[in-house]
């Protein structure tokens, strides 16, 4: 009999840095560093030769060359590693365009070089997490059988070390024994690129080619939250019946702050899950009434407006310009959701998961009757400093949620989800 599961623990890179794990973005840095020129030889792609006014020279990738200046290429600072996923949206489209050109032998070289730095930071990205050695140290540590885990982490940190059994942990970003299932990035750039800045050629024909970058390193995180839905489901988790959430050594960066308002609004009583860019929004736009034509120009100016022009100059979007822009993400999504529910569909036809029911549902447990929730669920939050605590403060108003606690360490948070018989070091 499977036991009912009101716990949810979140687990983030925070959790390994507390078993020792050198698993920070500045180690990430490190090892990039050090082995980039293996990288490049591994992959046929070849290094870029930089002069000093002085005369000398060093080498650099098209990773510089892209995330950083190009007119004036160094090896990328500290804060664009330290805060890695975020930097990926950072491209500036204005100066690239205008570092390649616009002919066709420029816009050639630089989705050359564009792609190869997307390659080329997967490749470092997923040997970097090869490299990390868990090791199999028992801590004693055994959380109780209440407990689901959502794991923003790639590592295996807690099959190897706490016992916990796969099928109650969900990699929401994949795993690092699994490259192809990596997903690292940001969150500011899901739209599909606009094929028509392709076709106008020149410094449009650049836009779409940084677009391309900017959407495979976006995280889709609303995709995610609908491959979490599946995957709770499958568990037999019911969001009812989650009495407590614990966050254990997440950074609560933006990136992520839409799992943290998705998890608020499914544990709350009184809010129901809303995308930032609500459909209830575009309700009053009659498709009849929209003007194909002026529809995309709205949407090629969006575009050029938050990604391509020159960042020293801001020229607001228009009401028209961020509907259109609205209307063509809903659409997009909403073809990726319906693909999603088919596969889902289809997954339980072909399964005896769930043996009799009308209809798609959360399979009970123990043969309990589903729960009725009565209150909102109780957040349990660790942080490492003043600065940590002021960020996820901010994150949690911004998600609307007042039913939390911090905690300043690790090994306080877990206590009460250990069993009796585990012994915490």
């Amino acid at each position: 009999m499977l036991k009912k599961k009101d716990t949810l623990v979140i687990i983030g890179n925070g959790f390994d840095r507390w078993q020792n794990l050198d698993t920070s973005y500045s180690s990430f840095q490190k090892y990039y560093e050090e082995h980039r020129d293996e990288i490049l030889d591994k992959l046929g792609i070849g290094k870029i030769r930089v002069f000093d006014k002085d005369g000398s020279s060093f080498d650099i990738s098209d990773v510089e060359l892209i995330y950083g200046n190009p007119f004036k290429p160094a090896n990328l600072d500290d804060d664009f590693w330290w805060r890695f996923e975020d930097s990926l949206a950072t491209i500036d489209a204005y100066r690239i365009n205008a570092f390649f050109g616009k002919d066709d032998k420029g816009l050639k070289e630089m989705s050359k070089s564009i792609d190869n730095a997307r390659h080329i930071l997967n490749v470092a990205f997923a040997s970097w997490l090869e490299s990390i050695e868990i090791g199999e140290e028992d801590t004693g540590i055994r959380f109780g059988e209440n407990c689901y885990f959502i794991n923003f982490n790639y590592t295996s940190t807690l099959e190897k070390r706490f016992c916990v059994d796969s099928s109650d942990i969900y990699h929401i970003h994949g795993e690092a024994d699994d490259p192809e299932s990596i997903v690292v990035g940001h969150s500011a750039h899901p739209q599909e690129p606009l094929y028509e800045l392709y076709d106008f050629g020149g410094r449009f024909r650049g836009l779409y080619h940084v677009e391309i970058v900017l959407y495979e390193t976006d995280k889709h995180v609303k995709d995610n939250i609908n491959l979490l839905i599946a995957a709770m489901s499958l568990s037999g988790i019911n969001p009812d019946d989650i009495k407590d959430i614990y966050v254990l050594g997440h950074s609560f960066g933006m990136a992520d702050i839409q799992y943290f308002q998705f998890l608020n609004c499914e544990t709350n009583l009184s809010m129901r899950y809303l995308d930032d860019e609500s459909d209830s929004d575009l309700n009053g736009d009659c498709e009849a009434t929209i003007d194909p034509l002026n529809d995309l120009y709205n949407r090629i100016q969006y575009t050029i407006k938050r990604y391509g022009n020159d960042k020293s100059i801001t020229e607001e979007m228009t009401p028209e310009e961020e509907r259109a822009f609205l209307r063509r993400l809903s659409m997009e999504q909403d073809e990726r959701d319906r693909i999603l529910e088919n596969d889902f569909h289809e997954l339980l036809s072909d399964s005896d998961i769930f043996s009799s029911q009308d209809e798609i549902g959360y399979k009970e447990v123990a043969s309990e009757e589903p729960t009725c929730r009565v209150q909102d669920a109780m957040w349990h939050i660790t942080y490492f400093s003043e600065d940590d605590e002021n960020r996820i403060k901010e994150a949690m108003e911004r998600i609307g949620c007042t039913n939390y606690e911090l905690i300043s360490s690790i090994d306080e948070a877990i206590k009460p989800l250990v069993t009796e018989k585990a012994v915490v070091s």
